[in-house]
């Protein structure tokens, strides 16, 4: 199969040639949709770091966070980017957004303590919660929005220590608006609340949004907010290993008396290709990423319908949350779905009881792949009986 020219994504014979858990998990006959890497190809400049870093053999140890210089292209990134002005100052280094989720629940929880998370939810976020030994409460995200009633009722009646916010959230990709965002603050200030803000899908938004920080809404809700980011979604870095934590005040202080461990294994290669993505030329080749992925969303919300799903169309990233109850696949779609029509996409239960009937399909691929896909699905749901 060709990719037909595609400008971003390799043709499938390049892409079996990986190593990385997509390609690898599953056998040749069948396409994965699975987990949230995309198919593309880095973006030049990253591109060129990586090659310098190859040139000089600079695989080492990597430098401090401070010589690093990923806070400060960060800083500059948030405020060109969304408007946030912050302290490169506050900007912690670690090597991933999963690990630094640990790390937070770890310095700013105790046992037992209630942390609050929306299902469907990215899986780790769930996880995370509970190999450390807190209670996990969880509260449906609902049908539009934040959801805020039933959060607010969570918070009053559970008193949660933290919050974990995704945002732009995963798998539904939706956007969260400022009034939501600024009640959500409100909430967490009136009850103590901490806030951890995975905010890795923020630079996908799709058709012209604009990601608003949660740290960025007052100072205030910035004292009581972890923010959580990387280059790793939005530039297909994630196996580098290089991400940022933003916080300030007393979360700063707890989080830094975490051990070093924690937060210096971030990678050389990593902190090389962090800064060549958070840079304008980063910023062209995104552009035109985001470009292709809303072409590839509404080319899968046009051909959706034969394959038996209906979905919201995501208002950011690549991830579209497929809704299969309707084609009487009430349980489990995905496996299926892998079984009869040999496409991989990841389990809706993963990603909570909310995620019943459904099924996380990740569209950052080729033309060709994705109707590819669609063709295996939509054949799958023509060939079942009346």
């Amino acid at each position: 199969m060709s990719h037909g020219g595609d400008p971003f994504a390799p043709p499938l014979e390049t892409l079996r040639r990986r190593t990385g858990r997509k390609w690898s998990k599953y056998g040749p006959e069948v396409l994965p949709a699975w987990i949230a890497d995309m198919d593309f190809l880095p973006a030049p400049s990253i591109r060129v770091a990586l090659e310098d870093a190859l040139a000089s053999g600079d695989f080492g140890y990597g430098p401090t966070a401070d010589a690093s210089g990923v806070s400060d292209v960060f800083a500059a990134w948030a405020e060109r980017r969304w408007g946030w002005a912050l302290d490169p100052g506050s900007v912690m280094l670690m090597p991933d957004v999963v690990g630094g989720l640990a790390n937070a629940i770890e310095a700013l929880t105790a046992p037992g303590d209630g942390v609050l998370v929306q299902t469907p939810a990215y899986p780790p976020l769930m996880s995370s919660v509970r190999v450390a030994g807190r209670r996990l409460i969880d509260v449906p995200l609902g049908e539009a929005g934040l959801g805020l009633d039933a959060v607010e009722a969570a918070i009053r009646a559970e008193r949660p220590a933290l919050m974990i916010l995704c945002h732009p959230h995963n798998p539904t990709g939706r956007v969260f608006g400022a009034a939501d965002l600024r009640r959500l603050g409100e909430l967490a200030l009136e009850h103590g609340t901490i806030v951890v803000s995975d905010e890795v899908h923020a630079d996908l938004a799709l058709d012209g949004r604009r990601h608003i920080p949660f740290a960025s809404l007052s100072r205030d809700i910035a004292a009581i907010t972890v923010t959580l980011n990387a280059a790793s979604k939005a530039f297909n870095v994630a196996g580098l290993r290089c991400a940022v934590c933003v916080a300030e005040g007393e979360p700063r202080a707890r989080l830094n008396a975490l051990p070093s461990t924690r937060w210096n294994a971030f990678s050389t290669v990593g902190v090389r290709a962090a800064r060549a993505a958070w840079s304008d030329e980063g910023e062209a080749w995104l552009e035109a990423c985001v470009a292709h992925l809303e072409r590839q969303r509404d080319r899968l919300a046009s051909r959706l319908p034969a394959c038996g799903a209906r979905m919201t169309p995501p208002q950011a990233g690549y991830l579209a949350w497929l809704d299969f109850r309707g084609a009487g696949l009430d349980g489990e779609p995905a496996a299926v779905l892998l079984d009869e029509a040999r496409v991989a996409l990841s389990p809706g239960l993963d990603f909570g009881l909310e995620g019943r009937g459904f099924a996380r399909l990740n569209f950052a691929t080729s033309e060709a792949l994705l109707d590819a896909m669609l063709e295996r699905m939509s054949g799958f749901f023509c060939g079942r009986p009346a």
